[in-house]
């Protein structure tokens, strides 16, 4: 599950910073995704290294592995080949909202784990808190999409 998550946010982040570099005409669009792009780096790293203490599998440590794995995720969103900043922006709503339900799934996963799980207070901590920033930034996305 964890692993997942970053596969997913790792897709999440490219979109956001293609997104950012194309979206030089609407700066509010650019500084949003830049902000949500900054912060997307640390919740990686972060359950990256959950991960690997709680199974001591080091596979998740590899980049090729890590962004074809990503590479699925992009590809299911719809293309946007001629860089429409507002269909870029949809697509980055659509990962948040995949990243979201992955991160409640793992909670829920986590939260039926025994107790004494390896890292399980930990991983539930590290899920509450990324999903808390998704959520918001799900929210900050809806918004400029109103616009």
């Amino acid at each position: 599950m964890l692993k997942q998550i970053c596969d997913a946010l790792t897709a999440l982040r490219q979109y956001l910073l293609q997104t950012h570099w194309a979206c030089r005409k609407n700066y509010a669009i650019h500084l949003l995704t830049d902000r949500i792009y900054q912060g997307i780096a640390d919740d990686i790293d972060r359950l990256k290294e959950l991960y690997i203490g709680s199974t001591s599998d080091l596979s998740i440590a590899c980049a090729e592995t890590t962004f074809k794995d990503a590479l699925s995720y992009i590809r299911a969103l719809s293309a946007s080949t001629d860089l429409d900043t507002r269909a870029m922006l949809d697509n980055c709503l659509k990962l948040e909202i995949t990243v979201s339900n992955l991160l409640n799934q793992a909670t829920d996963f986590y939260n039926n784990q025994p107790e004494g799980t390896a890292f399980k207070a930990g991983i539930l901590n590290a899920l509450g808190d990324i999903d808390e920033k998704r959520l918001r930034d799900i929210f900050l996305i809806q918004t400029e999409l109103k616009k």
